[in-house]
């Protein structure tokens, strides 16, 4: 992605090493440990944008897990926030072959204070093109000196197979805590997700996860 960068933008990046790399409730990395590179633009008028990439460390094979490009408009009014933008993943392996290891995803989302939610409407997550949701709330749940607890859920709603009688949407959970504080130049944190989403890997229980990451 190329953008020209206006003067008063603001770039910054990070690295980090997680046990597991998640998305949604399941692991993305093969549950193999996984080292992520991201980095953002924000300018001064609203406009955002940032590419991410995961390297999954499996001894034997090391590969390019996943691969996220995104780009939005976001504005502040009081304690309210917007934002719409559009977002592109592509991730190395699924378990079912009705679903893209590569699709795109537009959203709209709402932010009060550190809370935040967001809708997502897919027009090629699936092979035969019909159009799937997600939405999500993100919130801070608890703070204590440099602790935090953050929790996450999340809606998946889903088209039903090709021939099936019912029309009505199919609907899976997701839901994620995590426990983090900074360390020195470090950013700590431990959770645990879980979902019975069966798309990335194999679903029913829950999954514990830790990562590091450094910011700059």
């Amino acid at each position: 992605m190329a953008l020209a960068v206006p003067a008063h933008a603001q770039v910054a990046g990070s690295i980090s090493l997680s046990s597991s790399e998640m998305f949604r409730g399941e692991s993305i990395s093969s549950a193999d440990p996984a080292l992520s590179a991201s980095i953002s633009l924000d300018s001064g008028s609203g406009l955002f944008a940032g590419a991410s990439a995961t390297l999954a460390l499996n001894i034997k094979e090391p590969r390019v897990s996943a691969a996220v490009q995104y780009v939005g408009f976001a504005q502040r009014h009081g304690s309210l926030s917007y934002e719409v933008g559009v977002i592109h993943r592509s991730y190395a392996r699924i378990t079912d072959r009705d679903y893209r290891r590569g699709f795109f995803e537009g959203f709209v989302g709402l932010g009060v204070g550190g809370a935040r939610a967001r809708v997502y409407v897919s027009p090629d997550y699936l092979v035969d093109g019909r159009t799937s949701f997600y939405a999500e709330i993100n919130a801070p749940l608890l703070r204590h000196e440099k602790w935090q607890l953050d929790g996450h859920a999340g809606l998946s709603l889903i088209p039903h197979e090709l021939g099936a009688r019912s029309r009505a949407l199919r609907h899976y959970q997701d839901w994620r805590l995590t426990v983090s504080r900074p360390v020195g130049p470090l950013f700590l944190s431990l959770g645990i997700n879980a979902t019975n989403y069966p798309v990335y890997s194999d679903t029913g229980r829950g999954r514990v996860f830790a990562s590091a990451a450094y910011a700059f």
